[in-house]
């Protein structure tokens, strides 16, 4: 689905939006009516982080504002998780 069709769902379902590349990055995009959050990116993986020369998992903390490119607004394999 195109992202205006995506948005509209997670919205009313409370639900994240990623689509192949980003859900492969370990990305998701949580749509918010709020000013101060916008559009949050979030992990939908734990990272890596050595410690003690031991890895181990590590999530990271959500971005907020993400800047959609011209391509990213013309996807249309958007869905929800």
């Amino acid at each position: 689905m195109n992202i205006i069709e995506a948005t509209k769902k997670a919205l009313v379902e409370n639900k994240a939006i990623t689509n192949p590349e980003s859900s492969e990055m370990g990305l998701a995009f949580v749509p918010t009516n709020s000013e101060t959050f916008g559009i949050l990116v979030v992990p939908t993986e734990p990272g890596l982080e050595k410690q003690n020369g031991i890895y181990k998992e590590k999530w990271s903390a959500p971005g907020k504002y993400w800047n959609p490119k011209g391509t990213d607004i013309l996807r249309n394999d958007w869905r929800l998780l």
